[in-house]
């Protein structure tokens, strides 16, 4: 969780939708932030929370806010642990804006009959970076990283890869 906070701390800017933090201290010093939205953060009080905060009762799979409505979506566990991982990764995508960053960690699957949060963020059309896996003993192995949208050139490439005009 500390190299976590740190990541997050350092690339978290301007509107940030933080998903699955349960205690102030997951938070990352967000300092560069214009609005912080919590989903999943249970009942935290309204004190403990930075001032640009909002705290919003909603599923992963559900997010109640407009496309492309954040710049950094930061996710804790919420993928393994949703019920729909796949549709949560597509609403992830979904309040992401175009050039924005989502920065993920969760578990890893100790088995490949288990499909991982890689995969489902591969299928919500999201392209994952600096991917770092971690073993902490006696625990589930954790991958975290950045996700981000492709580039429309590399859309663009990989149809024509694949033959389409």
């Amino acid at each position: 969780m500390k190299r976590f906070r740190a990541l997050a701390g350092r690339r978290a800017s301007g509107r940030v939708l933080d998903i699955g933090a349960g205690r102030t201290d997951d938070l990352p010093p967000y300092a560069h932030i214009s609005h912080l939205a919590l989903v999943g953060a249970g009942d935290r009080r309204v004190a403990e929370l930075p001032l640009q905060a909002e705290t919003v009762d909603a599923e992963p799979e559900d997010l109640p806010f407009p496309d492309r409505a954040f710049d950094v979506v930061v996710c804790r566990f919420a993928l393994t642990s949703a019920k729909r991982p796949a549709l949560a990764a597509r609403e992830i995508a979904r309040v992401l804006r175009r050039t924005g960053q989502l920065l993920f960690l969760d578990t890893a699957p100790t088995t490949r009959l288990d499909v991982d949060a890689l995969m489902h963020l591969r299928h919500g059309g999201l392209i994952t970076h600096d991917v770092d896996w971690s073993w902490p003993r006696s625990r589930t192995p954790l991958v975290q990283g950045v996700a981000t949208h492709p580039d429309p050139q590399y859309a663009r490439e990989i149809a024509w890869l694949r033959g389409a005009r």
